[in-house]
């Protein structure tokens, strides 16, 4: 993952992966045709899921980048299975998934951002708000992948 890059705010991880169903490439550089493929979303939004996809490390100035290119190749289930090995390989990813995973328990948003300050900064409180929510969603979208939110 690319830490250079800004943390997520990108909540529907499904969208991540409808970029990595593009067909061509060249898509990547019109916003118009991203929303189209992500159901129609606003040009912040594109940006959102775009910035998403360049910080698990699958595109990079709106091009496919190997990693991306390699996923993209791989079937629908090993395909969610890089993409769940990427996105625990985060401190902050990681960390949120096994304690819930080892607690039984969904933590609420506090408890994710309290997790999160130990790892990112971000300039306001509100910033953290907005990601902690992204990444609850991401650890939903894992537990529910992995069929374990029980």
């Amino acid at each position: 993952m690319d830490n250079t890059i800004p943390f997520p705010q990108a909540d529907d991880f499904e969208k991540v992966i409808s970029l990595l169903k593009i067909d061509d490439e060249e898509d990547l550089q019109s916003n118009i045709k991203i929303s189209i493929q992500l159901g129609e979303i606003t040009d912040r939004q594109v940006n959102y899921y775009l910035s998403a996809a360049a910080y698990l490390g699958l595109i990079e100035g709106r091009k496919f980048t190997e990693l991306g290119k390699k996923i993209r190749e791989y079937d629908l289930i090993q395909q969610r299975i890089e993409l769940i090995r990427l996105i625990l390989s985060n401190e902050v990813f990681g960390t949120i998934y096994i304690t819930e995973k080892r607690l039984g328990i969904k933590l609420s948003k506090e408890e994710i951002i309290d997790i999160m300050k130990k790892t990112v900064s971000f300039n306001s409180e509100e910033m953290f708000k907005r990601r902690a929510q992204t990444v609850a969603s991401w650890v939903s979208w894992i537990h529910n992948e992995l069929n374990d939110n029980d």
